[in-house]
């Protein structure tokens, strides 16, 4: 019962805490976004499986690494590899969620061995795992942008006195917004949608108006709505406010204990993982035709735009935990619960 019921509240604080893509819509709308709130017999039931999924041992691939991460994004770095595995026969597994309650049981079960997620997920889970955690390093920096067909719109700057459309809220996207806003003295209002495809559909009757879109949603609707511009990035106005930082949206991690018992193993994944993460940087087309085939996107040309604004970068080491830390301290000031409720401690850090 106790560790059903730890589940449970494990399961309820990420998913109420993650970074999203998602939020809520305006107040008259009752649907609530997978991604960024759950219902009590929904975490219970996401726990419940992983309960009894940690009781099992693996049958397939016993000695493969597996390796779970969320699709958009947060997966690009890995399918290079994901294809060097599968023709190389090296010992990885892979598996891609579309969303959080997917990749929750599979990683606190034991089930997946290492992560890639949204970086203040990674947060939370260091508390609720008792800071069985460490997290390998960021693989994915600032995807958010602002969109709009409005000549006046031109900078950041150029939100004050407006309404903004935007997903995330309760998110880390509302957090950083708020934080950028707060920190250049701007004033704007948000209003929340659930999905980005509302905010396309909105962005088409009225393109005059202002909307912040993650990637690849903001590339896909510059594409299908000619009217529109890319108007500013979130991450240039984190490295003004911060400069000497960079914006992480997504990192790798993985549990201590299953760190120390499998050091080798996870190191020689670290490398194989920079690897592919490099490659991202240096091949769009290729990169274009393994997100097509790994199922993150599904026509090739629209990946070729996206990805040099997804900003898959790998970042380990200290930079890494200088990096964190400043966006952990953002979020911690406007809701402490979006990173567990504590800073991590130095421990959470991989930096050997």
């Amino acid at each position: 019962m106790k560790k059903r019921m730890a589940l449970v509240l494990l399961s309820t604080a990420v998913m109420l805490g993650m970074a999203a893509c998602g939020g809520k819509k305006p107040e008259k709308e009752t649907t609530q976004a997978v991604t960024t709130d759950v219902t009590t017999e929904k975490a219970e039931a996401t726990t419940e499986k992983a309960e009894e999924s940690s009781e099992e041992t693996k049958t397939e691939t016993e000695s493969a690494l597996k390796v779970i991460s969320l699709k958009g994004p947060t997966s690009i770095g890995l399918v290079h590899l994901m294809d060097k595995a599968e023709k190389d026969n090296l010992p990885y597994s892979f598996q891609i969620e579309a969303s959080p309650d997917a990749l929750l049981p599979e990683f606190v079960s034991g089930k997946a061995d290492i992560a890639t997620v949204p970086a203040n997920m990674a947060a939370v889970l260091y508390q609720k795992l008792n800071k069985d955690l460490y997290v390998l390093n960021i693989n994915t920096l600032g995807v958010l942008y602002g969109v709009s067909g409005n000549v006046e719109v031109k900078a950041f700057s150029d939100l004050e006195g407006k309404t903004y459309f935007s997903t995330g809220q309760g998110a880390s996207p509302e957090y950083l917004m708020n934080t950028l806003l707060k920190k250049n003295s701007i004033h704007a209002n948000a209003e929340f949608y659930t999905d980005v495809t509302e905010i396309a559909a909105k962005l088409k009757e009225n393109p005059e108006a202002v909307a912040i879109l993650p990637e690849p949603f903001a590339t896909a609707t510059l594409l299908q709505n000619s009217a529109l511009e890319r108007k500013f990035s979130l991450t240039e106005e984190w490295n003004k406010i911060f400069p000497g930082t960079e914006l992480p949206t997504a990192v790798t991690i993985v549990k201590k204990s299953f760190y120390e018992e499998n050091k080798d193993q996870v190191e020689a994944f670290l490398k194989e993982e920079q690897e592919s993460i490099e490659a991202v940087e240096k091949d769009t087309d290729s990169t274009a035709a393994l997100m097509v085939k790994y199922g993150i996107l599904e026509k090739e040309e629209l990946a070729k735009k996206a990805i040099p604004n997804c900003n898959v970068h790998f970042i380990d080491g200290e930079n890494m935990k200088k990096d964190l830390e400043q966006y952990f301290t953002a979020l911690f000031a406007e809701d402490p619960k979006s990173v567990g409720g504590a800073l991590p401690e130095a421990d959470f850090y991989f930096t050997h």
